[in-house]
């Protein structure tokens, strides 16, 4: 009978967690597996051990497969520095992906700009994905064994009625103040310009991300060109590849065009992470810095456009009152008699959004018949929305045993569910 394989492991990026791993395999593929999932192979290699079962099983050829092009693309990234700047300029694309994430879609779809499942776009976005399309694979280990799960880019997508259209956000030059306050609200770093802001807040990060991780990136030099510095070395050439990166994203996602700004020798040294465990530390401190900063500038982008509409709205409201009296007829104020309060939150929420901020809106929707039924479709569509991110997150992010750490447990679900309400309220209340 053949032996089945049973690894237990024990990651240490991104998180500390068990996985179990049944199949047949070698070692380097093993290695492949870990590094590909956020794992420190010489770290976790103690925790192997084989039992012997009646009957083995393989791991699918295609996982294998993609397994190898992520490790094939890993090794690359950091051999040339024009290989480094072209995986993070899909990566400011992709920023609300992890780095392993980001990594495999830059090895199969480095032009890619908006990716979501397949069900997002149909459900969510009222898209279809184009038959023919070739899906993204990424690798999901939520269930304890590596399996494939598939994206697709909005270039794969076409058009239904009521479609909607990725919100890809744009730092235009009327942008550039509210910008500019919130990172210095945020971070407490001000400047003349946006770009320098960013540089120095990247900067920044970076230096706080060592401070709290300095013992995990030091534990992985071995094998690595780090090999030849001392802590205080190691320190420096981490801080430096992996300012240089977040600033070179930044700049790249707010349209600065970076690649004007640096040359090879900016670069230097990304060259001394040169293995995988290396690879996938600065990766990922690049990825989760530039995430954070990311969603600070989208923050502010989005309020003040939002504002701006709102303001907008508020002034076409008063000049069709204005002309209204001019005319000598009432103003466009609703019936209470006819209004009736909507089932649900969401529709009570979307409700007080379109008085206080889109009267304009509200009046014609009120007037015409139509403001109410919109309502009880947002209402079951949010309802429908958040028990599927609900589930869609637990998948990619597993809660802890709620027996073992109801604690625990309930600050998981409670961040989840914050996690969608924001979605909720800015895809379907306040846009």
């Amino acid at each position: 009978m053949p032996v089945k394989e049973k690894c237990y492991v024990m990651f240490v990026r991104p998180k500390a967690m068990k996985i179990d791993i049944h199949h047949q395999t070698s070692k380097s593929t093993i290695t492949q597996l870990l590094y590909t999932l956020g794992g420190n192979p010489k770290t976790v290699a103690r925790y192997f051990y084989t039992l012997k079962s009646e009957e083995g099983a393989k791991m699918p050829s295609k996982t294998e497969e993609y397994l190898a092009l992520a490790q094939r693309t890993a090794n690359g990234l950091t051999r040339y520095w024009e290989s480094w700047t072209d995986y993070l300029t899909t990566a400011s694309r992709l920023y609300k992906y992890p780095f392993a994430d980001q990594l495999m879609i830059y090895a199969q779809r480095p032009d890619a700009t908006a990716c979501a499942e397949f069900d997002i776009w149909r459900n969510r976005m009222n898209r279809y994905v184009r038959r023919g399309s070739k899906g993204i694979a990424l690798l999901d280990e939520s269930s304890g064994f590596p399996r494939l799960h598939y994206v697709f880019d909005v270039s794969d997508t076409g058009v239904r009625r009521n479609s909607r259209d990725p919100e890809v956000w744009q730092l235009g030059p009327d942008l550039v103040q509210p910008v500019s306050e919130m990172l210095a609200a945020t971070y407490g770093i001000s400047g003349e310009r946006v770009s320098q802001q960013l540089a120095d807040v990247a900067g920044k990060l970076v230096a706080d991300y060592w401070d709290n991780n300095s013992g995990d990136i030091l534990a992985i030099v071995d094998g690595s060109l780090l090999m030849d510095y001392d802590e205080a070395g190691v320190e420096m050439q981490f801080k430096s590849a992996a300012a240089i990166s977040v600033t070179y994203t930044l700049l790249e996602r707010c349209g600065y065009e970076p690649t004007g700004w640096f040359d090879k020798d900016d670069f230097q040294a990304i060259y001394n992470f040169s293995t995988p465990d290396t690879v996938y530390t600065l990766g990922a401190a690049v990825s989760d810095i530039s995430r954070e900063v990311l969603r600070t500038v989208e923050r502010a982008v989005k309020t003040t456009i939002r504002r701006r509409n709102n303001e907008r709205s508020q002034h076409e409201y008063e000049q069709q009152s204005e002309l209204h009296a001019d005319r000598g007829l009432s103003s466009p104020e609703p019936d209470p008699a006819s209004a009736k309060d909507p089932a649900g939150k969401y529709g009570r929420m979307r409700l007080n959004f379109l008085k206080q901020q889109h009267p304009v809106l509200y009046h014609t929707m009120l007037l015409n018949g139509s403001l109410y039924p919109t309502l009880t479709e947002l209402e079951q569509t949010a309802a429908a929305m958040k028990e599927q991110m609900i589930v869609d997150l637990l998948a990619k992010n597993p809660a802890p045993d709620k027996e073992k750490n109801q604690i625990a447990w309930v600050q998981h679900m409670n961040s989840l569910r914050e996690q969608v309400e924001e979605v909720i309220r800015t895809e379907l209340i306040y846009s």
